[in-house]
């Protein structure tokens, strides 16, 4: 059964829970099935491997060769994990969302 239930979502933490925590400005709040919590589980998954990679070119000084592309990479993962989250969002969510004019 894919029932809707709500779930609050911490993007900077990667965290997708249950309850909200009180005066948790960084939240979204979205109503999803249990699918689409796993589906946005392992965006977040995704995006640590990314971010390890982009933060690896940040030790290695002088040696940008490649290191613009897996930023960019990570940038993009972020925006499609937004993108994923505003669709399931409730409405103060989409506008919190839009507020950050990641895309249009």
């Amino acid at each position: 059964m894919n029932e809707l239930k709500s779930y609050f979502v911490s993007v900077d933490f990667k965290e997708v829970r249950e309850m909200s925590i009180p005066d948790n400005e960084i939240e979204f709040e979205i109503k999803a099935t249990n699918e689409e919590v796993k589906e946005l589980k392992e965006l977040f998954r995704d995006t640590r491997k990314d971010g390890k990679n982009a933060i690896d070119h940040l030790g290695k000084p002088f040696d940008e060769w490649g290191a613009d592309d897996e930023r960019s990479k990570y940038d993009q993962h972020l925006i499609k994990i937004y993108k994923f989250i505003h669709g399931l969002g409730t409405p103060e969510t989409k506008d919190k969302i839009e507020q950050l004019k990641l895309f249009k």
